[in-house]
């Protein structure tokens, strides 16, 4: 469930680089003590570039105390960000 502090943003499919890159402008401006919600739906594949964006994502979270939340996350997408390091730094639903 979202709380009302909730940005819910969709990572595209078809470019997750580019709309994860969107996601780290968004996280900078939120306020802190919110949560960022990544909906993960049709992503099937994340390359390098979208793991860079993704831990600087987390990083941008971390620093303003922003809760950090994926979703839809398949199993393939979530071992890539388990190795990564990325898995322990988000919550998954």
């Amino acid at each position: 469930m979202m709380s009302p502090n909730t940005t819910l943003f969709r990572v595209d499919a078809d470019d997750p680089a580019r709309s994860l890159a969107e996601a780290l402008a968004n996280a900078g401006q939120q306020e802190e003590s919110t949560e960022l919600l990544l909906d993960f739906t049709g992503v099937r594949r994340v390359d390098t570039a979208s793991v860079r964006a993704l831990s600087g994502v987390a990083d941008t979270a971390a620093a303003r105390s922003i809760k950090l939340t994926a979703r839809a996350v398949t199993v393939e997408v979530y071992k890539v960000l388990k190795l990564a390091g990325l898995a322990d730094r988000m919550a998954f639903m």
